[in-house]
This record gives C-alpha cells, structure tokens and sequence, in this order.
C-alpha cells in the first residue's frame, strides 16, 4: 500500500511540474511579447532613447530566462530568438528602423512558436 501512495504522489508532483512549466513558458512568452510591443510602440513615437535602452533590457532579461528555458527546450530555438533579439537591438542602436521592425515580428513569431511546441497537443505528440 505504501508503494501505491508514493507512486500516485510521485506522479501528482510530475504532472504538476508539468502543469507549472506550461503556464509560466506561456506568460514568459506574453510577457516578452508585450515587451518588443511596447519598444515598437516607442519607436512609432519617435522616443529612440526610450526604445534602445527597452531593448538592451529585454536582451538582457531574455539571457537571463534562456539560462532556465535551456533546462527543458531545445538550445537551437532559444539561440535563433536570442540572434534574433540581438539583432534587433542592433538595428534599433544604428538607426536601421525598418530592420528593426521586421526582426521584431521575427522574434514574436519565433516566441509563438516555442510556446505552441511546447504545449502537449495532439500534434506535438505524434
């Protein structure tokens, strides 16, 4: 009897891990998403300061969270938003706004598509 309690214990702590690592992947992902959001919004308002230092911040978080994301996703994805980000930052400091916009959308997509490969579904599990 005790070997049953444990195993149902075990695996009610697994699936809550892996209850607990969607959700917060889903609001890192929103909340990163919100934030090239509102550096995109800085530079339609012609605030280019603001903007580059919003986007050295995201940058710098972004490394830091990448350290955790790498325990339980694949390193390629997290390296192509990471480049992604990077570059967009670049394009933000030389003055190159219409790369930036594009390297924008690029990293949202990108941070869309790690959320919904992440999700169990369906698809993702054939």
């Amino acid at each position: 009897m005790k070997r049953f309690i444990i195993a149902i214990t075990l695996f009610i702590i697994t699936v809550s891990c892996c209850i607990a690592e969607n959700i917060w992947l889903d609001n890192t992902v929103k909340y990163f998403a919100s934030d090239i959001d509102s550096i995109v919004s800085e530079v339609n308002g012609h605030n280019a300061d603001k903007a580059k230092n919003l986007a050295t911040d995201i940058v710098n978080r972004w490394q830091e969270q990448q350290i955790f994301l790498s325990t339980f996703i694949n390193h390629d994805h997290l390296e192509e938003i990471t480049q992604t980000m990077i570059s967009m930052r670049t394009n933000l400091s030389q003055g190159q706004v219409e790369d930036f916009f594009v390297d924008s959308e690029v990293s949202k997509s990108q941070l869309e598509h790690l959320r919904d490969n992440d999700l169990p579904s369906i698809q993702n599990i054939l």
